[in-house]
């Protein structure tokens, strides 16, 4: 009877690993991601991609709000007007900096922009950085 029972025992010990190991697997693969990345959306229109409209809003939320280019700065660039950005943009030095792909990313101490972002800025730089 003792070797009955400890194969009982067995048999049930195996069922709870297995059934422990069933639902281990099952719920660790079940997590939150974001939608946005797990379905990116191709609605980034970058047609049309004017100074006022589009680039100088990108700017001012994330340049010149934060205070690293306004007024006199340690970068010596002051995006609140048109004309250092275009200096900047026409350099090469707006676009490699947003990239991260330089020395020194942009914006700095915070996320990268989103690609849509990126693209909106290097099709007004491609286009000629005009003031429109």
């Amino acid at each position: 009877m003792d070797s009955k029972r400890r194969s009982k025992q067995l048999i049930t010990m195996k069922n709870i690993a297995s059934g422990f190991l069933i639902l281990t697997v099952f719920f660790s693969s079940c997590y939150y991601d974001n939608a946005e990345d797990l379905y990116p959306s191709n609605n980034c229109d970058t047609t049309n991609v004017t100074y006022a409209k589009v680039i100088q809003p990108i700017i001012q939320t994330n340049c010149v709000k934060s205070g690293c280019h306004l007024g006199v700065t340690p970068s010596g660039y002051d995006f609140s007007t048109y004309a250092a950005l275009a200096t900047v943009a026409n350099n090469g030095k707006l676009v490699i900096a947003i990239e991260h792909t330089g020395n020194i990313p942009m914006p700095r101490n915070a996320a990268k922009l989103d690609n849509c972002t990126i693209s909106k800025i290097k099709s007004w730089v491609a286009n000629g950085a005009l003031n429109n």
